[in-house]
């Protein structure tokens, strides 16, 4: 069985004196934080390990200990109840303290000496390093402590305090959700109510129309009863009355047949048009109301992926007159690939050997695409419109469009229903029907990622909680709905960015046109290593969560590079 030790070394000019890593989770290459200690096992747990620890008849019965009491109970000098246990090692309690290490300014046994500090320097023995090196005095110890007590006490009150702060935070969003939901449903049965008023004040209107109409009618067959009578009578007329009862019989006929043929044609119907605009912005919105947790909330592990595997197919259609340049790639909920080609004017999709299934012509040049629902895509247009295009059926069929700014310009992401157009100078921020929300230029980031020499920002990406913005340079920031900046990735080795998705584990890929490659980065804005390079301009990515491969589409190519990945350990 792995001692705890193994894992858990102390870094020099830290607080992770104090922070153990589980010794099972560590023995499998994961760095998950410690909870409990086991003394019998000599084991560090983490969370997980303590369910299966206590689960399993060998080991259910063990008393664990939290970790940073059993921490402070080791260094806790008690000489009068037992003086030899604080000499013993605190990565492995059976043996005693041996050795001093200058560069951690820390205590080991020769175990943790031979296995872990093989490369350290200062390495001394107790009794050297007690001639050698001067210690603080007990009443210099005994001060830092009170001052750290104080300090502990402090900080503890502030977490009560943010406690306190949270809990109601967490019910004005409980709240506001359930605020929400009654609006909407409250409108919604307004609608319907209206639309109900309206469908019987219609049929009302016509119904009357129509019982007029029949008596009209009805009238009109009471007379024709009259006229044949009259037409039947015979009478002793000479032939120039006879001609005029003629004339007039004949006139009395013509006005029944042009009345009732009058009414013959006036068909009453009704119809309807359901608001397909409302029901699809139902249908495919992500969230009614979106709660983010602050910074220091995110639990992100620092794996990156790697390429396993690369490969390039042609993704060019029969009927293309151009060499394909892929401006966009987007990936539908159900896992089907939607590749919008900006030469030949045409959005393609893909099954799952991404092969060419069907071909959706386009207006104008395409200059973006981006995912706005589970089946739902939105083109931009050169001709300075956003075409929102559905899958249903198994076909590309479109919805609506709405007008916009700069069409010409590449940058398109959708943001908790909004859709974030890049102009040539700023983003400009729409709602599905058109309307400008929002502005952001480059002063909406000074400070963070503000460059003067290039017209930015623009929308690259987004993950449903926060949008990533380039500034065209080698920069890209993390932000949320209200332009809040959380975060900033930056690479020397970047060039050009505009392209970037959110892949597996939380890790944004960002790919740079110019320098030809794609960077790793975690949320908290940590670079990760270079995934890929050797590319010829890199103008669109995807990441298929279904196969975990990474879709690379390219300016002026007729191919589609697939990269297969996996986590690095």
């Amino acid at each position: 069985m792995a001692e705890g030790g193994e894992h858990n070394n102390p870094v020099p000019g830290s607080d992770a004196d104090f922070v153990y890593s589980c010794t099972p989770c560590a023995d499998e290459g994961n760095d998950e934080t410690a909870l409990k200690y086991c003394p019998e096992c000599k084991e560090y747990l983490c969370a997980a390990c303590i369910k299966y620890h206590l689960k399993f008849s060998a080991t259910k019965k063990h008393t664990l200990h939290d970790n940073e009491h059993q921490h402070c109970e080791r260094d806790s000098i008690d000489t009068t109840s037992d003086e030899d246990q604080m000499f013993k090692c605190l990565y492995h309690l059976d043996r005693d303290i041996e050795m001093y290490c200058g560069d951690h300014d820390m205590v080991y046994c020769s175990l943790c000496v031979a296995k872990d500090h093989r490369h350290c320097t200062g390495i001394l023995e107790l009794k050297e390093a007690a001639k050698r090196i001067s210690s603080d005095n007990e009443d210099i110890i005994l001060s830092k402590v009170d001052s750290l007590q104080a300090e502990i006490q402090v900080t503890r009150e502030k977490k009560k305090e943010n406690l306190i702060t949270l809990d109601k935070e967490k019910n004005e969003i409980v709240k506001t959700i359930k605020d929400t939901e009654r609006l909407m449903i409250d409108t919604i049965k307004e609608l319907a109510l209206d639309a109900q008023a309206k469908a019987c004040t219609t049929y009302n209107g016509l119904k009357e129309e129509l019982q007029t109409e029949d008596s009209v009618l009805l009238q009109a067959f009471t007379n024709t009863n009259e006229l044949r009578s009259k037409v039947k009578t015979k009478v002793d007329l000479d032939e120039k009355r006879k001609f005029a009862r003629h004339i007039l019989q004949k006139h009395s006929l013509t006005k029944l047949e042009n009345k009732h043929e009058s009414v013959e044609k006036d068909e009453r119907k009704m119809k309807w048009f359901k608001n397909e605009e409302l029901i699809q912005y139902l249908s495919t919105a992500d969230c009614l109301v979106q709660v983010v947790g602050s910074k220091t909330s995110f639990n992100i592990k620092n794996n990156p992926i790697r390429k396993q595997l690369q490969n390039d197919i042609n993704i060019k259609g029969k009927g293309d007159k151009h060499t394909c340049s892929i401006i966009g790639i987007c990936q539908l909920f159900d896992g089907t690939i939607i590749l919008c080609d900006r030469t030949n004017k045409k959005l393609k999709k893909l099954n799952e050997g991404y092969s060419i299934t069907e071909e959706f012509k386009l207006a104008s040049s395409p200059s973006g695409m981006c995912l706005t629902g589970k089946t739902e895509v939105a083109v931009k247009l050169k001709h300075h419109t956003i075409l929102f295009v559905c899958y249903e059926k198994d076909k590309l069929k479109k919805t609506h469009f709405i007008k916009i700014e700069g069409g010409d310009y590449v940058g398109i992401a959708s943001f908790c229903n909004e859709i974030w157009c890049f102009t040539g100078d700023a983003i400009m921020v729409y709602n599905r029907w058109g309307a400008v929300i929002k502005t952001l230029n480059n002063e909406s980031f000074v400070g963070t990622i503000y460059n003067p020499v290039v017209d930015g920002p623009i929308p690259v990406a987004t993950d449903g909680a926060f949008m990533y913005v380039s500034d065209l340079g080698n920069k890209v920031a993390c932000l949320d709905r209200e332009g809040n900046v959380w975060s900033v990735m930056e690479s020397k080795r970047l060039e050009l960015v505009r392209k970037a998705c959110i892949a597996s584990k939380d890790i944004i890929c960002i790919a740079g046109y110019t320098s030809g490659n794609v960077m790793m980065f975690d949320g908290k804005g940590k670079c990760l290593g270079e995934l890929v390079d050797g590319l010829m301009e890199p103008d669109s990515l995807c990441y298929d969560n279904k196969k975990q491969q990474l879709l690379i589409g390219y300016r002026d190519l007729n191919i589609l590079t697939i990269i297969k990945l996996d986590e690095c350990l």
